[in-house]
This record gives C-alpha cells, structure tokens and sequence, in this order.
C-alpha cells in the first residue's frame, strides 16, 4: 500500500477499500453536452434569443420558428407598406429606452418613435447579429408535447405556405411570443352581420381610407387614442365609442428635455420623483440633425442621455404604491391637466373621469387625444353599443349611427388562454394548469411544463420601467437554467408546486398595497374588475432585474440522464477541462482579473510592516 492510502488505485480508509463506486465518467467538466432549442417567435425576444443563445450556450442547435414573414413582432404586423399600417402608430415610451441596452440607436428621430422606424430597427439588429440564419419564416406553431422518458418536446409545426405540417424535437422549448398577440373583435350583438368596412388596429387593411367619410373608432387603449387624433382632421364625422372612464396621462418622461426641444404644455407643480417639472402634450418632438449628428460622432454624448431618460423611466415605479402622497399628487396633474384640455367639452371630462388612481389601468400619453375629442367634428359616445346595425352602430339609448367605416381599436385577447395544445407532465395541458389562474415562476417557468420557457409570463411583464432591460436579463435566466442542463447532464428542470405557491402568495401580498387592485377593468387582470393581478411583475422593473440575476435552483425539481442518474455529481468528470486535455490555453483567467480597489497609494507601502506576512 502506499503511503497516501491509495489500494490497488482505489481511494481507501484506513487500508479498507471501498466499494460501490459510480462510474468515472470520461468527459471533462466544461464539455457540455449537445442541447437543442426551438424558440417560437422572432420579436423583440426572439431576436434577443437568437443573439445572446449562440453567445453562451455550447453546443447548441437553435431553430427559431417565426409566422410572419419577416422579423419584428407586432411592428411587423403593423409594418409600412403604403399605409399598411393603423394611422398614428409609434411607442408610447421614449424610443430611447425601447432598445437593446447593447445596440443603442444613436439615430432615433423622433423621442417617441414611429412603428416603422422601430420595426427597422429590429431587423437591422437582427441582421447585424445574425439572427436570420436560425429563423424559419412562414412557420406556425400548431401543438407541443413533452416526452418524459426521452427529456424531450415534440413540437408540431405547420408551414404556412404548402400548408403542411411536421414535428420537430428539441430539449428546450422557448416561447418568445409576448402576451398580448391574439387580436379580437368586439363581442357584440350583428357585428358579423354588418356590412360596414370594418378593420382591427392590430390587423391593418392597407386598402383602407378615410378621409372624407363618417368613421366609428371604438376603444380608448393605447391604440385607439393614436389613432383618433391622426385621422380627425380629414374625416367628415368622427364618433369615438368609449363606454369605460380612463385617465389620459399627459407626463412624456424627460418632459423638461422636450419643452427645451418646442414642445408645448401646460405648466404643473413638479413632480420630482420623476424628475417632471413640467407636463406636456408632446405630438411630435423631432431630435435636430446637429444633435443626431453629434450623438453619431461621440457615443458617450448619447450613453449619457439614455442613462438620463432611462432613470427618469424608472423612476415612474413610485406612483404605484396606493394612498401615498406622491400618487395622490399624481392624480392631481392628470385630472388638472385632463381638465384643461377638455375645457370646450367638460361633460367629456365628467364621462372619462374613473374612481380609481391614474396607473390602475396602463397609462399612455395621449398626445393630441383630448383635443382631438373637442373638435366639433367628433361625438364622444359614451352609451355602451346595444348592437351592430346593417349600416352602422345603435346603442343602448336606442341612437342608431350610421357610418362608412369602423375602425377597432379594441385590444387583444387578454384571458392568457391557450388557442394551442401545449402538453406537459401527465399529459395535463398549459390551459388546465393555467385554470383559474395563470401562474409562472418569475414569469419564465410555467408550472408542469419541463424544459419550457416563456419570455414575459404571468407576472412577468413590468407595470413600470424598461421591458427591454427585463426582457435582457430574463433571457440570461434562461441561458443560466440551460447551461444548468448541459453542465450536470439534467434531463429536466421544472419549478417545485409548492415554491410556486409560495412565489404566489408573495405576488398577491405584494399588489394588495398597489394601485393596480383597485377597481378597474385591465389587461393586467385578465380584462377584469376585481380579479387577480397575472401579468405584472410585482414590483419595479429594477427589482426584477436583480431577482433574474440570483436564480434559486432549489427551487427546481429535477429528472436526470444516464449519466448522472445514479450519482448527480458524476457531471464532474475526469478530472480534467477541455483546455487541458488539448493542450490549449489554461491561464485566461490572467486576463480577466477583478482587481481590489487600492486603498493605500504605492508611495505608502513602505510605511507597512511586511514582516512575517510571507
């Protein structure tokens, strides 16, 4: 025997050996195994995926399947092809917070920029990082099952040109889908049966026109309220449908910035916890060539102002908390800015006014919209529509209007239901797990679904604050929880039942001291007045980053490979990483040393007593 206790090359304890070891296995740590992921969707996320995916995962098949034919999303869908698009369509957040944090548009033209300008973007980005090579247009998702004893989703895929469809395989399976995606008609009594021109925001007719014609726009959600001020002007008779009350936010973040630019406002008390001193009615704020110019020739000048209005955005998560005196002072500029604006038509203001605190609903700045409504050609109807007539729209108060054309504006489908079989654990689908409330780990696991990750989830999406920095950091989750898999040779990862119940618990607790459970009808709550907030994240868009960056992998159950099934930490290998086992480069840790902050200046050093410190 030798004298480190080593028998027979067996590791032993006082001279006994021991037995019933696992297998050694062959590989080295960092040779992580092959991993393939289907993402379904090439919009913001998706794109996002199919940069920062093939950066960090090792060994990896990517295979974006995309419905439309080209990159984008919704600004895709309402692209720029004569006016395929709906009048007035633009971000209602600065564009300079609407953008990868490392792709900055030193060129954006305009402070809240148009869907075209923003569609461009993403697939110039797209393009630069070379996303297109993983995508699949014209391919549709039709149905996902999960394969326990293989670890693997068979997913069907219809291609939209031949019509056919196939299965493909994969390990990881990511929706990048977002959650409003499904467009809907109003559910009202004839509306098949009209035989009006009728036409959906978010599915725009390029055919459509306008101008000279009686027109009915119905709704008053973010696209309803750009829409009515863009088509006003050259319409005949304009008759605005809004049966709900709403707050029309005048406040453009950085508003200070864009008064010095020739924008006009009403001056208000400052609201410094938003670094606003002045509200605004922003219609259109152009940045000036020498400003885009210098912002192109020294990048630092443009770094330095989206650090200012990405702060200012952030700093909009303080109005939520419910009876504070700043969100009290808050609904004090909306309803005395509101009422300025609507001075030729205060019975309008009477109408809109809601019970409960600007923020319960989405907020969207309203440029124009307010003062679009006192024009003497628009009818602000706020009776609730009975029925669609032959010819027009007739309301509860028997008041038929006949009109030529009805834009509408009437949002999307906000239930979270699932129109395609998703198949997890036990063969339990995601609409049965998702029944009576839709709940997701952090807003990326949903709960039975192994392998499967959503971007923007049941509590997953910001109430305030930067979507695309959230939208960064959880698809690092993601890439963490998939390098998780390689690394340990895990077949699954799935959020434990009762940490999911715990994370709702605390999402509840959370919002119960918010704006967002007052009594509004909102996205937010599925459509519902008193229901239970699903889609939010609870709390700021900060504090999501921070929870993304600090994954508890207790809180995963987990099913393992061959390898690894007997003893879990056999994914440690041989001893050995790939560098050293081809002789490659072992030392670049050298280069990328965290260097301590010197606290003592080197001319001091001598002052120190070294001594018997070797």
């Amino acid at each position: 025997m030798a004298t480190n206790g080593v028998t027979n090359g067996v590791n032993g304890t006082n001279g006994q050996e021991i037995t019933n070891l696992p297998p050694l296995y062959s590989h080295c740590i960092d040779d992580y195994r092959p991993m393939k992921v289907i993402v379904i969707g090439a919009g913001l996320s998706g794109i996002l995926a199919g940069i920062r995916f093939p950066q960090y995962i090792k060994n990896l098949d990517l295979i974006i399947y995309e419905k439309n034919a080209d990159v984008g999303g919704t600004w895709h869908e309402n692209r720029l092809i004569a006016n395929a698009r709906y009048p007035g369509v633009r971000c209602d957040v600065p564009s300079h917070c609407y953008q990868y944090t490392f792709e900055s548009n030193t060129q954006w033209s305009e402070y809240y920029a148009e869907g075209e300008e923003i569609r461009k973007y993403f697939q110039r980005t797209a393009k630069k990082y070379g996303v297109y090579k993983y995508i699949r247009f014209k391919h549709m998702l039709k149905g996902a099952n999960w394969d326990a004893e293989a670890g693997k989703w068979h997913i069907r895929i219809q291609d939209m040109i031949t019509g056919s469809e196939f299965t493909d395989t994969c390990d990881v399976f990511v929706t990048a889908v977002g959650i409003l995606n499904r467009w809907k008609w109003p559910e009202i009594e004839g509306f098949e049966d009209c035989e009006v021109e009728k036409v959906h925001s978010a599915n725009w007719d390029p055919k459509v026109t306008w101008e000279g014609k009686n027109v009915a726009v119905i709704g008053a959600g973010s696209s309803g309220i750009q829409i009515l001020p863009a088509i006003q002007p050259t319409v005949k008779r304009l008759d605005h449908y809004m049966s709900g009350k709403t707050w029309i936010s005048p406040i453009g973040f950085g508003s200070e910035e864009l008064k010095n630019r020739g924008a006009t406002g009403n001056c208000i008390p400052p609201l410094v916890f938003v670094g606003i001193n002045t509200v605004l009615t922003i219609i259109s704020v152009k940045h000036p060539p020498e400003e885009l110019a210098q912002w192109a020739k020294d990048p630092s000048k443009y770094l330095e102002y989206r650090h200012k209005i990405e702060r200012s955005v952030n700093g909009a998560a303080l109005i939520t908390v419910f009876g504070t005196s700043t969100q009290n002072e808050f609904k004090i500029i909306n309803k005395n800015a509101m009422r300025k604006k609507l001075e030729k038509k205060p019975e309008i203001m009477e109408a809109l006014e809601p019970n409960w605190p600007p923020g319960c609903r989405r907020l969207t700045p309203g440029p124009g919209y307010l003062e679009a409504l006192c024009e003497d050609n628009v009818n602000f109807i706020n009776a609730k529509i009975k029925r669609f007539t032959k010819t027009g729209i007739e309301t509860v108060d028997g008041k038929e209007r006949n009109v030529d054309l009805i834009i509408c504006a009437t949002g999307f489908d906000t239930t979270l239901r699932q129109p395609i079989p998703i198949i997890g654990e036990g063969g339990i689908s995601l609409d049965e797990v998702w029944n009576p409330t839709p709940e997701c780990y952090l807003g990326i696991l949903p709960p039975k679904m192994p392998n499967m990750f959503r971007f923007l989830g049941p509590n997953g999406a910001p109430g305030t604050g930067g979507l695309v920095h959230l939208v960064e950091t959880a698809c690092e989750y993601m890439i963490m929880a998939i390098q998780k898999l390689q690394r340990e040779y895990i077949k699954s990862i799935v959020v434990k039942p009762e940490r999911l119940s715990m994370l709702s618990k605390h999402i509840d607790s959370y919002f119960s001291k918010t704006i967002y459970t007052q009594p509004c009808k909102s996205w937010m709550k599925r459509g519902k007045e008193d229901g239970r907030v699903v889609t939010i994240w609870p709390g700021s868009c900060i504090h999501a980053v921070v929870a993304f960056q600090n994954p508890r992998w207790e809180d995963m159950d987990y099913t393992y490979l061959p390898e690894t099934e007997i003893n879990h930490l056999t994914w440690l290998g041989q001893g050995l990483t790939l560098a050293q086992e081809r002789d490659d480069v072992t030392t670049e840790y050298l280069d990328t040393v965290n260097h301590p902050p010197v606290l003592v200046p080197e001319e001091d050093e001598s002052s120190f007593n070294l001594t018997g410190l070797l």
